[in-house]
This record gives C-alpha cells, sequence and structure tokens, in this order.
C-alpha cells in the first residue's frame, strides 16, 4: 500500500483555491454515546453554532463541516462533544513505475505465486461469494480483468455513484488487481480471481482525500455488509473517528486490512496501528524487509511488495511498490481463507478473527521467533493456511547446579490454541508463567496447584504429570516460560501441540 500523507488543509493547494471562508475550519465533531443521537440533532446543534454541514456519520456518532475558530472553542466545552479533530487532507506517497509487464500470468504477478495464490486456486478456492471493499482512488471497471468481479461502489470524493479511478496513478486500479484480477489466460491474476470488488472511492485525483469521506467509506462498507476492507492507505495522525469506525467495522465480523506506511519508520501508521485491524508490511522477491517499508510492534503481517505488477488504468498493466501493494495481498488471502470456510473457534458468532488468527499461526516465520517489528508473525503462507498441520516442540528442562537462570526455558507463540503436556522426571519443582494468554487451564483431571494471585497465568507444578491448554490471542504475541526450581539433577519433558484451526 502506499503511503499517506497528512496535510493541514491550506487556503490553496495545489493551485486549487478553496471556496471557504478563511476563518472556517473543516472538522469532525465527535459526540459522547447517547448524547445528540439522532441526525437531526447534530445537524441542528452544528447548524446553530453557525457551521455548514458536509456530511452527517451514521455509524460513529459524529458530523463533519465547517465551522468558525470561535464556534469550535465553544463546542469544546459542550458537554455533548467527545472530541473535535480536523478533517485532514490526506494523500499517497507516489510509488515507482518500474517497467511495463509480460504476459504468464502467475509468472507475472509473482507476489500472488509467492502467497500460495496459484495453490488456491489449483484447489478451486477463488473468493467467490466474497465482498471485498477497496477504499482508494476507485477501479477501472472497464478493464478486462476486472470487470467480471466489480459489483459496483459509491464515489465519496465527489459524492456520486460512479466510483471510476481517476487517481494519477490508477493507485485503487492496482490494488484491485492484485486482489482479484481474473484468471483469464492474458495479464495478471488476483490472489482471489474470482472474488466480488466493490469501489470505494474516498481519494480524488491526485490520490488525495478528506479524513470524513474515509469515514463514509468504511460507514458504506459496514452498511452494505462487506467481508473485507483494503485500507492501502495511512496516516501518521492519530484519529478517534478513525478508530472508532475501525472497530465498529471488526465488531461487525469485517476483516479490516491497512498498511503500515512507507517511510523506513518505526512507526505503524494509522489506521493499520489500531488493534481491529491488520497492519500489514512489505517484502521483497527474497523474503527481505525492503528498506522503505515502515516497522514496529503492531505490525501483524509481511506480503510481497516490491515489483508488483498488476492492473492500470485504461486496460493497462504496470509494476508499483509499497505497503499498498502488500496490503492488498492479505485482503486477497484473507478472501480466499472465507471462500474456502473457517470454523467459529470461540462461538462469537463471527470468523473475522479466526481467519486473522490463521493468517498469523500459518505465516512462514521469516525474523525473530514470533512476532517481530520487521515482518510481523511472518509472510502470509496460504499453503500453509489452507492445509493446517499440527506443529510439535519437544524440549527439556532440568535443575542443574549454579545460576537458576540457565536453566530456564522460554517459548515464544503465535496466536492459536496449543496443548502443553509435562512429564517429570524426579522431584521437580516447575514454575509455569503465560504471557499475552488466556484460557490457560487444565485439561482432564491433572491438577496444577495454584496460580499466584497478583499473577493469574502463573502456576506451580510438582512431582507430578501434567497437560494444560494455552491460548494466545489474536493480535497478541504469546510466550510461556518453564522455571525448574526443585531439586538438582530432576528434570522434565514438555511437549507443546498446535492445535488445527
Amino acid at each position: 500500500m502506499n503511503h499517506l500523507v497528512v496535510f493541514v488543509m491550506l487556503a490553496v493547494f495545489l493551485g486549487m483555491t478553496s471556496l471557504v471562508d478563511a476563518a472556517d475550519k473543516k472538522v469532525i465533531i465527535g459526540f459522547k454515546k447517547g448524547a445528540v443521537a439522532s441526525e437531526e440533532d447534530r445537524h441542528h446543534k452544528f447548524s446553530r453554532a453557525g457551521g455548514r454541514v458536509k456530511r452527517s456519520h451514521r455509524i460513529i456518532n459524529a458530523i463533519s463541516g465547517q465551522l468558525s475558530e470561535e464556534e469550535i472553542e465553544k463546542l469544546k466545552n459542550d458537554p455533548d462533544v467527545a472530541y473535535i479533530e480536523e478533517d485532514s487532507v490526506v494523500g499517497i506517497t507516489e510509488p515507482t513505475l518500474l517497467s511495463t509487464p509480460l504476459t504468464q500470468e502467475y509468472a507475472e504477478s509473482w507476489g500472488v505465486a509467492r502467497i500460495g495464490g496459484n495453490a488456491a486456486a489449483a484447489g478451486g478456492i477463488t473468493g467467490a461469494g466474497i465482498k471485498v471493499a477497496v477504499l482508494d482512488s476507485g477501479i477501472d471497471y472497464n478493464h478486462p480483468e476486472l470487470k467480471g468481479n466489480y459489483k459496483g461502489g459509491y464515489n465519496f470524493a465527489y459524492d456520486n455513484n460512479d466510483p471510476f479511478d481517476d487517481g494519477y496513478i490508477s493507485h485503487g486500479t492496482h490494488i484491485a488487481g492484485i486482489i482479484g484480477a481474473r484468471n483469464n489466460g492474458t495479464g495478471v491474476v488476483g490472489v482471489a480471481p474470482e472474488v466480488s470488488l466493490y469501489a470505494v472511492k474516498v481519494l480524488g485525483g491526485m490520490v488525495m482525500g478528506d479524513l470524513s469521506d474515509i469515514l463514509a467509506g468504511m460507514e458504506w462498507a459496514i452498511t452494505n455488509n462487506m467481508n473485507i476492507i483494503n485500507m492501502s492507505i495511512g496516516a501518521p495522525i492519530d484519529s478517534n473517528a478513525f478508530k472508532d469506525v475501525c472497530d465498529r467495522a471488526y465488531q461487525a465480523g469485517i476483516i479490516v486490512v491497512a498498511a503500515a506506511g512507507n517511510t523506513n519508520s518505526n512507526t505503524i501508521e494509522f489506521p493499520a496501528a489500531y488493534d481491529s485491524v491488520i497492519a500489514v508490511g512489505a517484502t521483497d522477491q527474497v523474503d527481505a524487509h525492503p528498506t522503505f517499508s515502515n516497522y514496529g510492534q503492531k505490525l501483524e503481517l509481511a506480503a510481497p511488495g516490491v515489483a508488483i505488477n498488476s492492473t492500470m488504468r485504461g486496460g493497462s498493466y504496470g509494476i508499483l511498490k509499497g505497503t499498498s501493494q502488500a496490503t492488498a495481498h492479505v485482503s486477497g488471502a484473507a478472501a480466499i481463507l472465507l471462500a474456502k470456510g473457517i470454523a467459529d473457534a470461540n462461538g462469537d458468532g463471527r470468523v473475522a478473527d479466526d481467519v486473522r488468527a490463521l493468517l498469523g499461526s500459518s505465516a512462514a516465520d521469516l525474523g525473530d521467533i514470533g512476532r517481530d517489528p520487521y515482518f510481523g508473525f511472518g509472510l502470509v503462507d496460504l499453503s500453509k493456511a489452507l492445509t493446517p498441520q499440527p506443529v510439535t516442540y519437544h524440549y527439556t528442562v532440568a535443575r542443574t547446579i549454579g545460576s537458576r537462570k540457565d536453566n530456564d526455558l522460554t517459548v515464544a507463540l503465535k496466536p492459536g490454541v496449543y496443548t502443553v503436556e509435562i512429564t517429570n522426571h524426579g522431584n521437580i519443582d516447575l514454575k509455569i508463567h503465560a504471557v499475552d494468554a488466556n484460557c490457560f487451564k487444565e485439561i482432564g483431571h491433572n491438577k496444577l496447584n495454584k496460580r499466584h494471585e497478583k499473577h493469574p497465568h502463573n502456576y506451580n507444578y510438582q512431582s507430578h504429570d501434567a497437560t494444560i491448554s494455552l491460548q494466545v490471542a489474536i493480535g497478541d504475541s504469546g510466550s510461556i516460560s518453564f522455571i525448574p526450581t526443585g531439586s538438582p539433577g530432576s528434570s522434565a519433558d514438555i511437549v507443546i501441540t498446535s492445535k488445527i484451526l
């Protein structure tokens, strides 16, 4: 995805003269839960303050428009107002157009093949029936690779029903092709070549747009029951309204995927940094971290983002790079898993969290063991995700003479459910500590000593065999530590097995 740069609105921007009074500001006003709930009441409060309404948001309790500085200051003291934010203008940094494409779909779509898109297609899993909203500069819905999968959308940048891509670099069309270009024997192919694509145009011709338009696009996706929202956009500025609408989408069971950013920064941009969003970084052809890709603890997954060949406006093709492109690969992979079908493991009535967990647990670990700042849980691997196998880890811990810390064992774990079997050898006193985990419980009739009250995931285990289960929460990296403190010479064999998701 290509990095979004946030600009403060100026009276003149790129030669376009603002018609707004110099004293007015474009703002988004969020109201507290239960306050000013109706659209009519929001309009009334905004208009009464002398403001000009642009849009009343329906999923989040907010309104956007233009208001004077004086009235903004007054509204900050209004007990009904939760926040007032500037309606920023956002835009993507220009990616590099490297070359004209060749043919041979999967050979040319190296990123799609690298994450196992060809394996999914060979198995007859194409993303059919899954709805993906592409929040971007629009889609060239006449492109031969896309017109069969294009199902509609809306243009929030210009408030009309034609979300055609007028972006000067065909950004939205390029993203749509990575997700769902048809497998038709020519050009390129997408990860999910029979997915349903919806163009939600929130960026204009210069691939910039108001945050309020992006919020409206998210609300459209929620209202129209999208399965996946692809946001190959981002900004370095946090927003209450942006977080709120992303959280609402996730609560509605929608998989939300966004780009980490392209500034070689150690900070993941928003909305990718929100917990409700999958943050995606880029990899190159040798699975290395490219210098432009942002990194940090919030990074969740990595996917191809260098020299990516895809569709361009006017029926053409082109090669771009960025975390925008990486994001599109993850959205396509999520569509494949949804199309295959996945169990609702926690019984919450949704499978978005289960898809997210499977993408993480099946990813190819490229950096440090477990989650790391440069690759997250690793490179998306559809081949493994479509045929998950239990993974078993074997360890032995022993109490020796010397420093106790030399005997400690810590195992890093991806999101998922694990069985931990402990077999005692000798009089061992083993402390077990789980980090970033829940559902740490005994299985069957094996008994562990009482957990430490201040540390509910701490157990003491003494001189008997035991089997416990451990679940690492979605979006987290987890670890389990075994600390032997018993008699020197005592030991325990530990077998950790992942559950098939």
